[in-house]
C-alpha cells in the first residue's frame, strides 16, 4: 500500500510512499522486543546516563529538525526552532531529575514486610500526530523509556520524514534498537495491538481515532494514554486586565496556525466590556503572520465547518486577515466570530485552524455554564485581577488544566491531558512516568 504527500506550501506532490508491512512491524516488534528485555533491567540511573547523548544529538541536529517540519506541515521556521529547542530541554531535565519515585519502597501489612515495585510493561505503541510532530513524540516517550519501556513509532503520513529522523536519532543509544519508526496503515492497527509483545498504546490524535484505539485497547486489555481534543475555552472577566488577556488568548489561539489541541479555542468575555476588548483581540491577531495548515485537506474540511457554523448558529465574523497567495497551497485566513448565542452545535466541535468564537456573557453562573458546555475538556483559561475569585472560578471548569492570567503551555514538570472526551491517562509530570507500567507487591514473613 502506498500513500501521496503533499506540499502544503504549493499543493503539489512531493513523493509518494509505501506503507509499511506487517512483516516489517513483526521484524521490529522482534527487536524490540528483545530490546526490552535488557532494557527494563537497567538501573534507573542508567536508563537516565543512556539517554543523555540525545540532548547533543538533537542540538547539533536542529536545523535539519525544524526545515523537515516547517516543509512537511507547513509550521513556520521559527515557531520550529522552539519546537525543537523545547524537546532538548525537556529531554536534558528527564535525563537529569531525580526518578527515586519509580524505585521500590517498602510496606508493612499482615506480612512482616512488603517490597512495592514499579515495573514496566514492554511495547508501547506509540501513534503520533502532526502538529507537534517532535514534541508530541518526545513527551510521550521519554517518560516511558526511562520507565523502562522500549516503543515502536506510527508518525503521522503528514510527517514521514520527521518519523525517519527520530529513529535515526535514537540509533545506537543502547545496545539494541529503543525506539522503531514503522509507518503502518490503520488497517494494521488491531493486528499491532493484538501482539502480545505490545503491552500499550499512546495516541494523539482526534476524538474518532481515540475512540477507535481505546476500543482496540479494551478489547485486548492494553493499557493506553489518550490525548485528544479541545474546546478550551477562556473567561475575561470585568476586572481582568484586558491587554494582557486580548495578548495571552491571540498568542494560544494562532500558535502553530491554530492547530493545537491546547489552545484557546473559545473567548467567553463579560458583557460590560465588550466593546473594548473586542478592539484589542482585534489589534492583538492583526499582528500576526501564520504559516500553513498542515494539508490542503485540512483546508477543505474547514471551508465545510464555517458554512455548518454560519448556517447552525448566530456568528458574525468581526475578523479575517488572508495569509498566503497561493490558492492551491493549506493557507487559511485567521477570524474571530462574535457568537450571538450559545448553541448545542458547538458541543462536538473542535476548531483546529485560527479561528476564535466569541461569546458574551452576563453573569458568572452563566460564563461557567457556556465553557463547560462542550464534550471536552482539556484546558482553560481565566482572566481576572481577584485571584481569589479567579482560583474559584478556575475550579469550576471541566478541564486537566486551568491558567490564570496566562494560557495554557505543557510542560515537563506537570502533567498533562484532559477529562471528558479529552482523553484518558496523562503525559509528563511524575504521573506521565507511572501511566506505562504495572506495580508489583512481593512479602515476606
Amino acid at each position: 500500500m502506498k500513500f501521496k504527500k503533499f506540499s502544503p506550501l504549493t499543493g503539489e506532490l512531493v513523493q509518494e510512499y509505501n506503507y509499511a508491512s506487517f512483516g516489517e512491524v513483526d521484524e521490529a516488534l522482534s527487536i524490540l522486543h528483545g530490546s526490552f528485555q535488557q532494557w527494563r533491567n537497567l538501573p534507573l540511573e542508567q536508563r537516565q546516563q543512556k539517554l543523555l547523548p540525545l540532548v547533543s544529538r538533537l542540538t547539533e541536529k536542529k536545523s535539519l529538525f525544524a526545515e523537515t517540519i516547517s516543509k512537511e506541515m507547513g509550521k513556520l521556521y521559527a515557531e520550529a526552532v522552539a519546537e525543537v529547542e523545547k524537546c532538548i530541554k525537556t529531554i536534558d531535565v528527564c535525563v537529569k531529575m531525580d526518578l527515586s519515585f519509580l524505585s521500590e519502597t517498602k510496606a508493612h501489612s499482615i506480612y512482616k514486610e512488603s517490597l512495592i515495585k514499579t515495573e514496566p510493561l514492554g511495547v508501547i505503541y506509540a501513534i503520533m500526530p502532526w502538529n507537534f510532530p517532535l514534541w508530541q513524540a518526545v513527551r510521550m516517550m521519554i517518560p516511558a523509556l526511562l520507565s523502562g519501556n522500549v516503543i515502536l513509532l506510527k508518525h503521522s503520513e503528514i510527517n514521514p520524514e520527521v518519523g525517519r529522523l527520530i529513529e535515526d536519532v535514537f540509533a545506537n543509544i543502547f545496545d539494541s534498537a529503543l525506539v522503531l519508526h514503522r509507518l503502518a496503515s490503520h488497517d494494521l492497527t488491531e493486528k499491532i495491538l493484538a501482539d502480545d509483545r505490545v503491552q500499550g498504546v499512546s495516541l494523539t490524535g482526534s476524538t474518532r481515532a481515540g475512540l477507535t484505539i481505546s476500543a482496540l485497547a479494551a478489547k485486548y486489555l492494553k493499557k493506553s494514554v489518550l490525548e485528544l481534543g479541545g474546546s478550551d475555552p477562556y473567561i475575561v472577566y470585568s476586572d481582568a486586565d484586558l491587554a494582557l488577556a486580548a495578548k495571552s488568548i491571540a498568542k494560544s489561539r494562532l500558535q502553530n496556525t491554530g492547530q493545537s489541541c491546547i489552545a484557546a479555542k473559545r473567548c467567553l468575555v463579560h458583557q460590560s466590556i465588550q466593546a473594548p476588548f473586542i478592539e484589542l483581540l482585534k489589534a492583538e491577531f492583526a499582528k500576526y503572520d501564520l504559516g500553513t495548515l498542515a494539508d490542503v485537506k485540512f483546508k477543505k474540511s474547514l471551508e465545510v465547518q464555517i458554512q455548518e457554523l454560519k448556517a447552525n448558529t448566530k456568528a458574525e465574523l468581526i475578523f479575517d486577515k488572508p495569509h498566503g497567495q497561493n490558492e492551491k497551497s493549506a493557507f487559511v485566513n485567521s477570524q474571530i466570530y462574535l457568537v450571538k448565542e450559545n448553541s448545542n452545535w458547538f458541543k462536538e466541535q473542535e476548531f483546529f485552524a485560527p479561528v476564535l468564537l466569541v461569546f458574551v456573557f452576563g453573569s458568572n453562573e452563566e460564563a461557567i455554564q457556556i465553557a463547560n458546555s462542550t464534550s471536552f475538556g482539556l484546558g482553560g483559561g481565566v482572566f481576572s485581577k481577584n485571584l481569589e475569585f479567579a482560583r474559584e472560578q478556575a475550579a469550576k471548569i471541566e478541564a486537566g488544566q486551568v491558567a490564570i492570567n496566562d494560557f495554557i503551555k505543557s510542560d515537563v514538570l506537570l502533567p498533562f491531558g484532559g477529562m471528558k472526551m479529552s482523553g484518558l491517562g496523562r503525559e509528563l509530570g511524575k504521573n506521565g512516568f507511572f501511566e506505562f507500567t504495572t506495580t508489583k507487591v512481593i512479602s515476606y514473613s
